[in-house]
């Protein structure tokens, strides 16, 4: 295989601009109005920050913070202020864009390409791993705040992420090449690590317990209490193997029941 012919998995893009520069201004006011992206005509004047990357807006998550992943009118109206006071104050704002190979997402259960879905929250998580890392080796734990949302838009599923300080520590917007590498490095394992964890979780509902199912025509088992709860999850699989996948949608409502089956499974064996 030619190096040139590799993909990577995950590829980060950043930069930054000054507190005068009109992409700020338009990101205080996005922070406000992320709901605007629905209304027609009002797309384009929000989403100038992004503009060397997005095309169509209205194929773009809502954005989601360190505490919160989706921000009501009050969450976003205290956003709004923090970057505000950052721009009063001559913060620099970062712009990172994480980008991801779909197929590669895919293969590590995040994404089903069928549906055009994405274990948003997941993501979500993943990106606060990452976050937590770079603002601890660039010694911004302490003072800076970030907010970001998941996109569409292209062929690939991105995440972009503004991150200010409403009281600036530092004037330089250069961060290290090792802070970079770190927090591309977070992003990569945790979902390494998490598609080995979800294989495993896979492979016991597979070929332990579903297998044992079919071996056992009878349905005599050792712990009683776990066949009704089974049978409940079994009966409401999609006839779709392929989406036998804990991270697929269409299983978000067993969910719960997987969760405690699974747990009195482990328990058990």
């Amino acid at each position: 295989m030619k190096p040139s012919s590799v993909i990577p998995g995950v590829v980060l893009k950043t930069k930054f601009i000054t507190s005068d520069k009109k992409a700020f201004q338009d990101y205080v006011d996005y922070v406000d109005r992320e709901e605007a992206k629905k209304e027609q005509g009002a797309n384009e004047k929000l989403f100038t920050l992004y503009q060397d990357y997005m095309d169509n807006p209205n194929k773009t998550s809502s954005l989601f913070t360190q505490q919160s992943n989706r921000l009501n009118e009050e969450e976003k109206k205290q956003l709004k202020k923090l970057f505000e006071a950052a721009q009063k104050n001559n913060s620099i704002m970062w712009q990172d864009v994480i980008t991801f190979h779909n197929p590669w997402l895919q293969e590590n259960g995040l994404y089903d390409a069928d549906t055009h879905t994405v274990d948003e929250k997941k993501l979500m998580d993943i990106t606060r791993q990452s976050m937590k890392e770079m603002l601890k080796r660039e010694r911004l734990n302490e003072s800076a705040v970030w907010s970001a949302a998941i996109h569409y838009n292209t062929g690939n599923i991105h995440i972009h992420i503004a991150t200010v300080e409403p009281q600036p520590t530092r004037e330089r917007g250069k961060r290290k090449p090792k802070t970079l590498d770190a927090m591309k490095s977070t992003v990569v394992n945790q979902i390494l690590n998490r598609g080995e964890q979800q294989q495993k979780i896979n492979d016991l509902i597979r070929k332990d317990m579903v297998g044992k199912k079919k071996q056992d025509s009878s349905l005599r088992w050792k712990n009683r209490d776990i066949q009704p709860l089974f049978l409940q999850i079994y009966n409401h699989l999609p006839e779709d193997k392929r989406q036998w996948q804990y991270s697929y949608r269409t299983l978000k409502p067993m969910k719960p029941f997987i969760d405690v089956l699974s747990h009195k499974y482990i328990e058990k064996y």
